[in-house]
């Protein structure tokens, strides 16, 4: 049974002995954060639909895959040195700082003059995203008592879902009823608004505590410059490789292999330096040996790895198979998005409520991979509620899970080290899905072409592959077409198979989750009591 005063005195997070904003001081700080989380959600969900427009301006089809990629590197190759700079620096100013490099990278995307521009707008917009993504997190460590965070780290998990419902419908308006310029000038009243709010009412808490004392010279010392030399550079190789194999080129290409093989070596090298290093190592090992932090990172992988597939691979299916648009598929996916949304901030209010975020955890990840295994059923002729259904099964699994990585990160590690575990949950989140959704594709692409050669053996699969996939139509004949379908709907069948299988990897790993609780021990009151 757990011991709730024990959880709070093993942990070593007890709340500061120090006063926290009022409830008209904090629900605006928590709005501004949530606000440049939504921009960086909806600078990914955005522009996918604009791509077609923004590469007919340039004529620059072959860079298409440059305006996604360079967004990712920087935003992947930064994400686990935030850790360090939250640790030592202010919150308040770091987050302002990576406001304003977002808003940068938003205006050189938008006033772009050539693709080669646009691509530099990209990959600045992701260096300010990458400082989004955990300032967030860190800044509710400093506004609100533990027990208060699940609700509103609920509330920030759920701006992914309604940037995933606004990004595809914002992105189809301006570019067919304005510009598609117009997706990132959006960027820049919103971010003004979110970072007036902050530099007004956030406090300007110190760092955690012992290191904000050392200086300046000290703090950039301890950015570990062996191991991010070989993170960020390995982290770049290995996007690349998993950006072109097996999409525009083959896995054994030397071009793949160039960028893979590198990639991997040095990422092990970062890992036996990060052993060698220790505790000032950008991702201490004794962290990962704490054993609520490795089963959060596992699950959170799994979580993340789950969800992209499903958000990435049922528009294609609704596409390819259905043969609905871009809009209408987006349409379609709304009991997804909502459902996560609802659940993600319903099960942070229970969290705050009850304690225990260990359960929901549990309970989601099931609930997910019951959904894709349901997924994995569809036919062609599946009707329209049952698909409806799956998507609301999966999205109320992924609200319950989304953000209980996050909750055992701020229960269980000691105020100084929660932007390291923090980073460490992210980042494992994030490369999950990037590196899933290309296993993915892989597994898509080699079912297809196995179940085209049984089913329709003179067929020119080469054509159907380079195809997209609402092209499918207009590829094959009339008597192929019910075939070809019936190919690429096993495919996707087999994908959602993926999603299933790490959706249980997840639910594995939260059962190694320790109990523990994010309530105070009874009689124990803590500054802060406003925060509500």
């Amino acid at each position: 049974m757990p011991d709730e005063k024990q959880d709070h005195q093993e942990h070593g997070a007890a709340e500061r002995a120090e006063e926290y904003p009022s409830k008209k001081v904090l629900l605006p700080i928590v709005l501004s954060v949530c606000l440049a989380n939504f921009l960086a959600s909806l600078d990914r969900t955005i522009i996918g639909v604009a791509v077609p427009a923004i590469s007919n301006e340039f004529e620059s089809f072959h860079d298409i895959s440059w305006y996604e990629s360079a967004y990712l590197l920087t935003f992947a190759a930064l994400q686990l040195p935030m850790g360090k700079i939250y640790t030592f620096f202010r919150a308040k100013w770091v987050f302002s700082l990576f406001v304003v490099i977002f808003q940068v990278g938003s205006i050189i995307s938008a006033t772009a003059p050539s693709s080669a521009a646009f691509i530099v707008g990209r990959a600045v917009a992701g260096i300010g995203c990458a400082g989004l993504s955990t300032g967030g997190q860190v800044i509710f460590v400093d506004i609100l008592p533990l027990e208060k965070r699940p609700k509103y780290q609920g509330l920030l998990a759920a701006t992914f879902g309604v940037a995933a419902v606004a990004g595809p419908l914002l992105g189809g308006v301006f570019s067919t009823k304005a510009t598609w310029r117009w997706c990132f000038w959006i960027n820049l009243p919103i971010g003004a608004l979110a970072l007036v709010m902050l530099l007004f009412l956030l406090p300007s808490r110190p760092a955690p505590k012992k290191r904000s004392e050392e200086s300046l010279a000290y703090k950039i010392r301890q950015f570990d410059p062996v191991g991010t030399s070989l993170l960020i550079p390995g982290l770049i190789l290995l996007l690349l490789a998993l950006q072109w194999g097996g999409e525009e080129n083959d896995w054994g290409s030397p071009k793949v292999l160039g960028t893979l093989v590198p990639g991997l070596v040095l990422l092990l090298s970062f890992a036996a330096s990060q052993a060698w290093i220790g505790n000032n190592g950008t991702v201490p090992p004794r962290l990962l040996r704490q054993r609520s932090i490795a089963a959060a990172s596992v699950a959170s992988l799994g979580v993340g790895s789950a969800l992209i597939i499903v958000t990435f691979y049922l528009p294609i299916w609704y596409q390819a198979i259905q043969g609905l648009s871009a809009v209408d598929a987006g349409v379609r996916m709304l009991a997804y998005f909502i459902g996560t949304v609802v659940f993600v901030i319903g099960s942070g209010a229970a969290v705050s409520k009850l304690g225990y975020y260990t359960p929901w955890l549990m309970a989601g990840t099931v609930l997910m991979a019951i959904g894709c295994g349901l997924l994995s059923t569809l036919r062609v002729s599946s009707p329209d509620a049952h698909v409806i259904g799956f998507q609301i099964l999966f999205g109320a699994g992924l609200g319950f899970s989304l953000a209980q990585p996050i909750n055992a990160v701020q229960t269980v590690l000691p105020r100084e080290d929660i932007p390291t575990g923090l980073t460490v949950v992210n980042f494992m989140n994030f490369v999950g899905g990037t590196i899933f959704v290309s296993v993915s594709q892989g597994v898509l692409t080699g079912t297809l072409r196995s179940e085209l050669r049984r089913s329709v053996p003179d067929l020119d699969i080469s054509a159907i592959l380079g195809q997209g996939a609402t092209d499918l139509s207009h590829s094959v004949s009339s008597d192929q077409l019910p075939l070809v379908l019936v190919a690429y709907n096993i495919g996707l069948r087999h994908v959602f198979y993926c999603a299933m299988a790490v959706s249980c990897l997840a639910f594995a790993a939260s059962c190694f989750l320790e109990w523990r609780t994010v309530k105070p021990p009874q009689g124990n009151t803590q500054a802060g009591h406003d925060a509500s």
